[in-house]
């Protein structure tokens, strides 16, 4: 079997990982340590964690709250027979969660986009709002709103649910369709050329390289992830030290090889560790359940070959994070990457139902109503096993030569020997009360006080039958608004533990990995978004988030209904006057754009555009300015019309009268020539 040792050199001998951390090898958190070191570090580390849990009994705790969440009762025998017992599942633990997991998920994703932030001092508002729409892009393109579901699903059912972000970039090539374009070829005096012809319905493939490069989030099963055993908070991101066990293939190797600060070993060299003979994965007591109950619905554990695809091998990878390094081993041998944790937290997010003071792990609805749980199954199936035995009676017989020696044991269809004369009957019993079902909606009203869900649509706890709290409009009030500050203590929780750290880890993110042409494409080509600052202000954007379903779960609404007093407000005259005297204006575009935000209409880009060269001389021609404008031009213009025609006129009369007179002075110069010369004769 091929193993590490024989296909990399110069590896640590097996069992020196386990060796006291030498003082020369502790470099502290600002220096690289030896890969040796590196490896004592995490084994031990992980070695500890996993005895601390195994200590607590969190395993076999997480194994009954997923008994109780399956409602599974094992089967039992009535004593010496195969006939079962009742065994009937109620499943109380499963109705509250997914009572619960609706509201949550409708109240925190109910808005597009779910969050809004808050520009600081040196931030534009556009440049804020381009900010929301780009890490909402992001959001949807990690998954961010399936995996938070799990998420929350986890913290509701073992009390605490995790969170991983971080960032993958990587080139994949993918296909793509273009119309086949038929060549013919034109001869010329020399050779020829191919010329192409226009296309037809034939297509052809293409290969295209695709660079990823984004945000990711998933959630982390609590198997999978070792914390900081002396972790005090309920937050993850004060823990120490972070264990991430984690099953890659091949190709994920591969992939990682182009991220910073991995040293994958060459392809050649990893391909020996998948084919025949095969390095086996490390496995851990965490990845399985120690209840066969629940093994029905349980996925095959991670580190167990489920097929024969080399490719699809998987190998044990350990990630150990702290706030100044980043440690990855594969197979507990390899160290394939050490770097600087360049973001100074670590990205994990965590998040309790009902947080435990001085411990990270918290209480979920099994912890809550679990016994709950216990007690209508065992009730329903005792009256089960009661109804069975009435309508499948014991007898009573006369004792006949074998007299059993051992005690009998009730059971349908039993029958016990007697002393009496009365042959063969049934045995007298008295049947269980039916009022004794009583516990099982007493047991319903105090889990629905507990985890405020019911059968009224989580709308608080279930008043009793005497109680006349629903029969006003103030006491239905009242009862919602208890659930709703109930259910809204979960959600500020998850916001502020959850949402909005990953929301501050993407921008982060951006301003790390994101170049400026990479956000001005995003925005243009994948959101259809006109942005005209410089993008990267997006990546050195501060703002303080806000979920829209945190401290106001109707924030939107309420904003929408204040929008026309706002706008009657400010658009008053003295309003306008008063901003006018300081030298200041009502921008009627920004408030435009809050209509559309709050309304929730995506469209706002198609609806107010650019005015194009056609529409500014529209504009121009419909402004009573620039008509007065036009009107006073075109008077003056015709007034210098009539000066000129007058002018002209007056010219024309002035030369009239001056050939008039020129023709009569000559005229008359002609006859006075003549009768001078007549006198002369």
């Amino acid at each position: 079997m091929a193993l590490l040792e024989d296909i990399i050199p110069n590896l640590p001998p097996p069992g020196k990982e386990y060796e006291p951390l030498e003082k020369a090898e502790a470099v502290g958190p600002l220096g690289t340590p030896e890969d040796l070191a590196v490896l004592k570090q995490v084994t031990q580390d992980l070695a500890k964690a996993e005895a601390w849990v195994a200590q607590k009994g969190l395993l076999s705790d997480w194994d009954k709250c997923e008994r109780l969440f399956l409602f599974r009762v094992p089967i039992q025998y009535w004593e010496g027979t195969l006939v079962p017992r009742a065994h009937l599942g109620m499943p109380v633990v499963l109705e509250h969660i997914e009572s619960l997991m609706p509201q949550l998920m409708i109240g925190l994703f109910g808005e597009d986009p779910p969050f809004m932030s808050r520009p600081r001092p040196g931030t534009k508002m556009d440049t804020a709002q381009a900010n929301d729409a780009l890490l909402s892009w992001e959001l949807t393109q990690s998954g961010f709103r399936e995996q938070f579901r799990l998420l929350t699903k986890s913290s509701l059912e073992y009390g605490t649910g995790i969170g991983k972000w971080g960032w993958k970039s990587y080139t994949e090539t993918t296909t793509k369709l273009r119309r086949k374009q038929p060549e013919k070829f034109e001869p010329l005096a020399v050779g020829g050329v191919t010329v192409p012809q226009e296309g037809s319905d034939e297509t052809e493939e293409v290969p295209e390289e695709i660079a990823v490069n984004e945000p990711t989030f998933e959630w982390v099963d609590n198997r999978h992830i070792l914390v900081d055993p002396s972790l005090r908070t309920p937050d993850i991101r004060d823990a120490k030290f972070v264990i991430h066990r984690i099953y890659p293939t091949l190709t994920t190797l591969n992939q990682w090889r182009d991220q910073e600060g991995f040293n994958i070993p060459p392809k050649a060299i990893l391909l020996k560790l998948f084919f025949p003979p095969a390095e086996p994965p490390k496995s851990s007591p965490m990845e399985g359940s120690s209840i066969d109950v629940n093994q029905d619905f349980a996925a095959a554990p991670r580190a167990q070959a489920v097929t024969i695809d080399p490719y699809m091998q998987p190998l044990e990878v350990v990630e150990y994070t702290t706030k100044t390094r980043v440690y990855t081993i594969l197979q507990r041998r390899l160290v394939i990457r050490k770097a600087d944790n360049k973001y100074g937290v670590i990205n994990f997010v965590s998040s309790q139902y009902i947080d435990v003071l001085g411990a990270f792990y918290g209480l979920g609805i099994a912890h809550l109503i679990g016994g709950e749980q216990r007690v209508q199954q065992g009730v329903i199936n005792a009256f089960l096993d009661d109804l069975s035995l009435a309508l499948n009676g014991m007898f009573i017989r006369q004792r006949g030569a074998n007299v059993p020696t051992t005690q009998i044991r009730m059971r349908p269809g039993g029958v016990i020997d007697t002393d009496t004369e009365k042959g063969i009957q049934p045995m007298a019993r008295q049947p269980v009360p039916i009022e004794s079902l009583s516990v099982i909606a007493n047991s319903d009203a105090r889990a629905a006080r507990r985890t405020s869900a019911n059968e009224m649509m989580v709308q608080g706890a279930a008043p009793s039958e005497k109680s006349s709290i629903t029969r006003t409009a103030t006491g239905v009030n009242s009862l919602a608004g208890g659930v709703g500050a109930r259910l809204q203590y979960f959600v500020e929780n998850l916001a502020r533990q959850v949402y909005i750290p990953t929301l501050e880890a993407f921008q982060l993110m951006n301003g790390k990995h994101l170049k400026p042409s990479q956000v001005s494409r995003i925005l243009s080509q994948e959101l259809n978004l006109s942005y005209d600052g410089d993008a990267i202000d997006l990546l050195n954007v501060r703002c303080k988030f806000e979920i829209l379903a945190g401290a106001r779960m109707q924030s939107k609404r309420a904003m929408t209904q204040a929008l026309p007093l706002l706008f009657q407000f400010i658009l008053t005259d003295p309003v306008m006057t008063g901003l006018k005297e300081q030298g200041k204006k009502v921008n009627i575009g920004e408030m435009v754009k809050m209509i559309f935000q709050v309304s929730g209409w995506p469209n706002i880009q198609d609806v107010i555009q650019k005015f194009t060269a056609e529409d500014e001389q529209r504009a121009a021609a419909t402004n009573p300015a620039m008509q007065a404008m036009a009107a006073q031009q075109a008077k003056q213009q015709q007034g210098q019309q009539d000066n000129l025609a007058t002018i002209e006129e007056e010219t024309v009369a002035r030369t009239g009268r001056d050939v008039i007179k020129s023709l009569l002075k000559q005229a008359e110069m002609k006859v006075l020539a003549g009768e001078k010369k007549g006198t002369q004769q």
